[in-house]
C-alpha cells in the first residue's frame, strides 16, 4: 500500500488521533527536510511521545488486488473480463481445506460426480466442463485429483474463453491456483483443527528470510478422519518447500516442489428413483469400506524473473509434474422398488501422467506516437504423457463362474443366486454359463466387503487400456493501447501447434492427430475515473480430441466464442469491489467427456449456448464489516443436436447447468478480539441425462439453500475459531453424475474447532 493510503487507513481507525499525529510529524519532517537552510549547529529537541497501542494496518481481506491469471501486470479491476478471486483469508474464515470447498464461493459453478469413473476435482463453470482448465501458477494442472488448499495463496477464476492466454480449453473459463511463495519478511504459523466424526488436521506455514537475497518458505499438512457420510474417510499429507534467491537487483529465482498424497473413500452417492434422488438417510453409503481413491502428485518448478526496468519484465518457468491416480469403488446404479434392492457396479480407473512445461512471458510498457502500450509476448512448450488402465473383469478374476456346472460355489439350476463371495450369478438354462454381477444390496446397505472378494482388491487385475502423448508449441502476443484518456483497446492472438499420438492397450500406436489453431482476444475499456471500469470483450476457446479422451476420432476441435459486457466499480475509497457482467457463450461440436463411452458417442451437441448475468461483491463495507457475495443467472440451451442424436434434445437444458447459483459470506468484528461470521449459498435444481433415446426425461437434483457460521477470538499470537457447516443440517446434493445415474449428498451439520498460532 502507498504511504498516503496507509495514513488514510490510520485516519479511519479508532487510533486516528495517533494517525493524525504521525501524519503531522511526517509531513513536517518532509517539508522542513526538503528546505533545510538552518544552522547545522542548531539543535531541535522534540518531546518524547510514548505510543502504547499496537497499530496494525490491514487491507480488506476478501478483496483481490493484483491477479496473475491474466499474465499481465493488471489489477483485477483493470482486466476487461470477469474474474473471481477466492483469497486465503476467505478460505481460512470458512474453514475450507480443499479446492472444491473454496470453489463453493464461485457463483455459476456446479460439481460433477466422477463421470465415467473420472476421479478428482470435476466442475462445471457457466454450464461448461472445466476438467482441462485447471492451472497451478499459470501452468496447466489438468490431471484429475483431489486438490488440497494448504499451499494456496488464492484461487483466481477467469471466466469465459481464455485460449489466447492458455491454449486449448473449455468455454467456461480457467481456474488458476496461486501457490504460496517465500516472503521477504519472517512470519510463520501452525494450525490445528479437530471436529466431529474423527476429523483432524494439522498444517504449518514457515517463512524465513535468511538475508536480503535469500528467503525460504515451507508449507505442510496432514489430515485424517471421516464425515457425516457413513464410512467415508479422507487421509491427506502434503509438503511444499520453496526458496527464492535474488542474485542481483532486478533478478529473482524461485525453486519450489509440491507433494500431495491422498487416500480417500470415493463417494458415488445414491441412485435416482422416479427422476428424484432415492429417499434414504443422508448418510447412506452404498460403497464398501475397502473402496479407495488414491492420488499422488509431485510437481517441481523453477521460475526466473528478470526486470529490465520498472516497466519491462521477463518471467520464465520450467516445470516437471508427475501424477499417479487410482480408483476402485462400488457405485449405486439403480433402485428396484419391488425388491427394495439397489444395484451396484464397479468404478475402476487409473492413470500415470507426466507433464513437462516451459513458459516464457515478457511484459512491457512503452509509448509510441503519443499512445501508451501494455504489451505481452510469450511462448509455451508442453509435453504430456498419459498411460491409462482399467481392471480385470469379474469373470477373469473368478474363472470358475464361466463353468456351466457352477464350479466350486455349488451353483445349480437357473435364475439368480447369491454366492458366498457376495457376487450375484445368473443363467437362463442348466447348460448355460453363469454370468456374474457385483452385489446388490437393500436400501440400508452393509459396507462390509463380502468374503472372497478381498483377493480381487488392490493392485490385482490392472490392465492397460491405452496411452496418449501430446506435444504443444505455442506463440502468443497481446497489446493494450490507451487511445484516449480513459479509453483502451485490447487485442491478442495465439497460435498453437499440437500433435497427439494414440496407443491401444498393447501400447501399439493406433493413430495421430495434428492441429494448428489460432485463438483471439479483443476488448474495449472505458475508465472515466480510477474507480469505474466499463468494458466490452470478445474471447474464444478451442478443445481438441486429446489428453483425457480415450478415442481418436478425427473430428474438428470443439470451439466456442464468448461475448461479454461488464462493469467494475470500487466503493468506500477502494475498499469494496463490485462487478457485473452480461455474457453469451456459443459452443460448437461439444465432446463427450465420459472416457468410458467416448469412442461410441464422441459428439454430444452440434451447437449449444449459455446466456448469463453475474453480480459480485468483495471487500470491506466498514473497517469491521467484510463481505464476499455472488449471484449467477444462466439460461443454457441446446441449439442443434449432434449427428445421429434425437431431435428431442433440441431446446433442452444441458446437464448440470443451474439456472441460478448464489453465495453470501460476511464477517463482523465485535471488538479487537472477537469476530463473528455467517453465510448462505444455494443452487437451483440441476437436470442430468445421457444424450440417448427418443424421450427427454431427465433426473433432477433439487434446489437448496444452506447456511454456515463461525466465531473467532484473536490475540496477537493466536486465533481460536469455531466453524459450524450446514448449521440447519439441510439435506442437499452437492454433485451429480452428468449421465444421470446417481447424485452425491453433501455433508450434514459439522462443527470444526481450530487453533492458529503465529510466530
Amino acid at each position: 500500500m502507498a504511504y498516503k493510503e496507509q495514513i488514510r487507513r490510520l485516519s479511519k481507525s479508532p487510533l486516528r488521533p495517533i494517525g493524525a499525529a504521525i501524519y503531522g510529524v511526517a509531513l513536517a519532517s518532509s517539508l522542513f527536510g526538503a528546505n533545510d537552510t538552518s544552522d547545522k549547529n542548531t539543535a531541535t529537541t522534540l518531546k518524547t511521545v510514548e505510543v502504547k497501542e499496537n497499530i496494525e494496518l490491514e487491507l480488506p481481506r476478501y478483496q483481490p488486488s493484483v491477479s496473475k491469471v491474466g499474465k499481465t501486470k493488471q489489477t483485477v479491476h483493470e482486466v476487461p473480463q470477469a474474474i473471481t478471486v477466492v483469497t486465503k483469508e476467505l478460505m481460512k474464515d470458512q474453514a475450507q481445506f480443499t479446492l472444491k470447498d473454496a470453489m463453493k464461493n464461485v457463483a455459476g459453478l456446479t460439481f460433477n460426480a466422477a463421470e465415467g469413473g473420472r476421479i478428482g476435482d470435476n466442475m462445471n463453470l457457466r454450464g461448461f466442463y472445466t476438467f482441462g482448465d485447471m492451472y497451478l501458477d499459470g501452468i496447466r494442472d489438468a490431471s484429475q485429483y483431489n486438490r488440497d488448499a494448504f499451499n494456496l495463496e488464492s484461487v483466481d477464476v477467469l471466466r469465459g474463453g481464455a485460449a489466447m492466454l492458455f491454449g486449448r480449453g473449455q468455454a467456461g473459463g480457467v481456474i488458476s491456483q496461486q501457490s504460496k511463495t517465500p516472503k521477504w519478511e519472517d512470519g510463520s504459523s501452525i494450525s490445528v483443527s479437530g471436529g466431529e466424526n474423527g476429523f483432524w488436521r494439522t498444517s504449518a506455514d514457515i517463512n524465513k528470510k535468511f538475508s536480503d537475497n535469500i528467503a525460504v518458505r515451507v508449507n505442510a499438512v496432514k489430515q485424517g478422519g471421516g464425515s457425516t457420510r457413513d464410512d467415508v474417510k479422507n487421509e491427506t499429507e502434503g509438503f511444499a518447500p520453496s526458496i527464492s534467491y535474488k542474485p542481483y537487483d532486478g533478478g529473482e529465482i524461485t525453486f519450489s516442489h509440491f507433494y500431495l498424497n491422498t487416500h480417500i473413500t470415493p463417494d458415488y452417492g445414491i441412485p435416482f428413483f422416479n427422476k428424484e434422488p432415492l429417499d434414504v438417510s443422508n448418510n447412506t453409503f452404498y460403497g464398501f469400506t475397502n473402496d479407495y481413491e488414491d492420488n499422488k502428485v509431485n510437481i517441481t518448478t523453477i521460475a526466473y524473473t528478470h526486470k529490465f526496468s520498472k516497466d519491462t519484465e521477463l518471467r520464465s518457468a520450467l516445470r516437471k509434474a508427475d501424477y499417479l491416480r487410482d480408483n476402485w469403488a462400488i457405485a449405486a446404479q439403480s433402485y428396484n422398488q419391488a425388491t427394495g434392492a439397489v444395484s451396484r457396479s464397479l468404478k475402476s480407473q487409473g492413470a500415470q501422467e507426466q507433464v513437462y512445461d516451459w513458459q516464457n512471458d515478457l511484459n512491457t510498457k512503452f509509448e509510441t506516437f503519443g499512445l501508451k502500450h501494455e504489451a505481452l509476448f510469450g511462448t509455451e512448450f508442453l509435453h504430456e504423457r498419459q498411460t491409462r488402465w482399467g481392471r480385470t473383469s469379474i469373470a477373469t478374476a473368478f474363472p470358475n463362474i464361466s463353468s456351466a456346472s457352477g464350479g466350486s460355489y455349488g451353483l445349480s439350476g437357473t435364475g439368480t443366486k447369491l454366492a458366498n463371495n457376495g457376487i450375484f450369478y445368473t443363467r437362463t438354462s442348466a447348460t448355460a454359463a453363469w454370468a456374474a454381477t457385483l452385489p446388490d444390496t437393500v436400501a440400508s446397505p452393509s459396507s462390509t466387503l463380502p468374503s472372497g472378494y478381498e483377493s480381487w482388491y488392490g493392485e490385482k487385475g490392472r490392465v492397460i487400456s491405452g496411452r496418449y502423448l501430446g506435444k504443444t508449441i505455442a506463440l502468443y502476443g497481446q497489446d493494450i493501447i490507451e487511445v484516449a484518456p480513459g479509453w483502451k483497446v485490447m487485442g491478442g492472438i495465439r497460435h498453437d501447434r499440437l500433435r497427439m499420438d494414440y496407443y491401444d492397450g498393447t501400447l501399439t500406436k493406433t493413430g495421430e492427430l495434428k492441429y494448428n489453431e489460432n485463438s483471439y482476444r479483443a476488448g474495449i475499456s472505458y475508465e472515466p475515473t480510477k474507480n469505474q471500469h466499463y468494458y466490452l470483450a470478445w474471447n474464444n476457446s478451442f478443445n481438441t480430441t486429446g489428453d483425457l479422451y480415450s478415442f481418436s476420432n478425427k473430428y474438428d476441435p470443439e470451439k466456442s466464442i464468448t461475448y461479454e459486457l461488464g462493469a467494475k466499480w470500487e466503493l468506500f475509497e477502494g475498499d469494496l469491489s463490485l462487478r457485473a457482467s452480461l455474457y453469451k457463450t456459443i459452443k460448437e461440436w461439444e465432446r463427450n467427456t465420459d472416457v468410458e463411452s467416448a469412442s461410441a458417442s464422441p459428439i454430444l451437441t452440434k451447437e449449444r449456448h449459455t446466456d448469463g448475468l453475474e453480480l459480485e461483491a468483495a471487500g470491506r463495507i466498514t473497517d469491521d464489516w467484510e463481505i464476499f457475495a455472488g449471484l449467477a443467472l444462466m439460461d443454457p440451451k441446446v441449439d442443434e443436436v449432434a449427428p445421429g442424436k434425437s431431435q428431442v434434445y433440441k431446446g433442452q437444458r444441458p446437464p448440470n447447468s443451474a439456472t441460478y447459483t448464489f453465495n453470501v459470506w460476511s464477517t463482523y468484528k465485535l471488538d479487537r478480539n472477537w469476530k463473528i461470521g455467517a453465510g448462505v449459498d444455494g443452487k437451483s435444481d440441476r437436470e442430468v441425462h445421457a444424450y440417448g433415446g427418443t424421450t427427454f426425461a431427465p433426473n433432477k437434483a433439487p434446489s437448496f439453500v444452506k447456511g454456515d457460521a463461525m466465531v473467532s477470538y484473536s490475540k496477537k499470537d493466536y486465533t481460536i475459531q469455531l466453524n459450524v457447516k450446514n448449521v440447519l443440517d439441510t439435506k442437499y446434493y452437492d454433485a451429480v453424475y452428468i449421465n444421470g445415474a446417481f447424485v452425491v449428498p453433501a455433508i450434514g451439520r459439522t462443527a470444526i474447532l481450530s487453533l492458529d498460532y503465529r510466530f
